[in-house]
């Protein structure tokens, strides 16, 4: 009978084991949209600013998209069907995008994938609430930094990336651009402050989930992304005859979203230990 009751338990332990597994999966998955509609809205609007070789990119992350739209659809039962009728939704929002994208004015273009990711992470949001609204403490703390500030985050740098790759492409800020980039650069400020702050207190809280020397690495991060931002506002805000490189000027941004990745990355090995 006490062997019954001990394989019992340890099944019990397993298929908690693996239910959690699935969510933090099924967040991946919608991070790597996310992420991939970013790079995909930023080389498009690099492109029809005259950069040739962005349409590549923009290529290989549509492919990203589809995949990841098809992670997601696998994975319904997760979420249930409420939830997966609003990816299903976006699923259908993006594709018709993709197809008229290089035939509309750039920034018409920008705006339209802009849209579709704040949709994205709301419904990240309704993600985090649905798998881990009732989990404990730190799942609840960590999940909604994953889902909400951490993308967050990845959004205004993705903005802030995408726009001024553009503009350095062209080679002069148009007056209607000037707003949105200084928008953009207030939003990555204030998305960077809350995720470093939550970082801080999680670290504080549950340090043995986290590696050593995590607050060296967010004040090193912390600089590097007022850096960027700095380089917007002196280099391509307001300015003509701008000889930054596009190209580069994309890579730095796609570097310090790589940088926020990697705090997400963290959360999610801990959520799944």
């Amino acid at each position: 009978m006490r062997k019954i009751l001990i394989f019992l338990m340890v099944l019990a332990l397993s298929a908690s084991a693996a239910s959690q597994a699935k969510k933090v999966r099924y967040m991946g998955n919608v991070k790597d949209l996310i992420v991939a509609t970013q790079k995909t809205r930023g080389g498009t609007y690099n492109f029809l600013n005259g950069s040739e070789f962005a349409q590549f990119g923009v290529y290989e992350n549509r492919s990203k998209i589809k995949n990841a739209f098809k992670a997601i659809n696998r994975q319904f039962q997760v979420v249930g069907p409420e939830i997966d009728a609003e990816f299903d939704k976006l699923k259908k929002q993006m594709r018709a995008l993709n197809k008229m994208a290089f035939q509309l004015e750039p920034l018409t273009s920008f705006k339209a994938y802009s849209s579709l990711v704040n949709k994205m992470i709301t419904v990240a949001g309704k993600v985090q609430k649905n798998l881990f609204g009732n989990g404990t403490a730190f799942e609840q703390k960590a999940s909604d930094l994953m889902m909400n500030k951490i993308m967050r985050l990845t959004e205004g740098l993705g903005k802030l990336r995408g726009l001024g790759s553009g503009i350095a492409a062209r080679g002069e800020c148009e007056d209607e651009e000037i707003d949105y980039m200084e928008e953009y650069a207030e939003e990555v400020a204030e998305y960077m402050g809350q995720v470093i702050d939550t970082m801080v207190n999680l670290n504080k809280n549950y340090g043995s989930k986290y590696p050593k020397g995590l607050n060296n690495q967010l004040v090193s991060y912390r600089n590097d992304v007022n850096k960027y931002v700095n380089l917007a506002k002196t280099k391509l805000i307001g300015q003509d005859n701008i000889k930054l490189d596009s190209n580069k000027y994309f890579a730095q941004g796609t570097s310090l979203i790589s940088g926020a990745i990697k705090f997400y990355k963290m959360n999610e090995k801990a959520l799944r230990e």
